[in-house]
């Protein structure tokens, strides 16, 4: 817990805890595979919220390509495209993996629909998957 009497920036809230934080971002993971790109921005705005200054941008970057393909799903290219250019532009910096993610393998889902986005079409949508960097070992065998 911070310091009662430090006032958080606007927008800003409490840090999480780091269950809370890997829940959170392992829920808007699967929403985000699913399609559900809305809800995979409001699982990910809470932990944007509380991330400290390392962390605001990765979650930026995911919020932003989510709400690019949401726009897309829903035909509007001038939003799909300035979403998506943001949002790759922010993820950037934690390539080629970050908190467990391929960083990789979402902006080069991403830059076929942008290319597409910025000669005037508007792309049919293959979704893309966030794949997660390590698999966790079997301690069950």
């Amino acid at each position: 817990m911070t310091d009662p009497t430090v006032e958080l920036p606007r927008g800003r809230t409490e840090p999480l805890e780091a269950h809370q934080a890997e829940n959170l971002f392992r829920e808007g993971v699967a929403l985000f595979n699913g399609v559900r790109y809305w809800h995979a921005h409001e699982a990910w705005e809470a932990l944007w919220r509380a991330a400290d200054d390392d962390d605001r941008d990765f979650y930026q970057g995911l919020i932003q390509v989510a709400a690019g393909l949401l726009h897309l799903q829903r035909r509007n290219a001038r939003g799909a495209r300035n979403k998506l250019e943001e949002g790759t532009a922010h993820l950037e910096r934690y390539r080629p993996s970050y908190q467990g993610i391929m960083v990789n393998d979402l902006i080069g889902a991403c830059q076929p629909l942008l290319r597409e986005l910025q000669n005037g079409f508007i792309p049919y949508l293959i979704p893309p998957v966030i794949r997660y960097a390590e698999v966790e070992p079997d301690w069950s065998r």
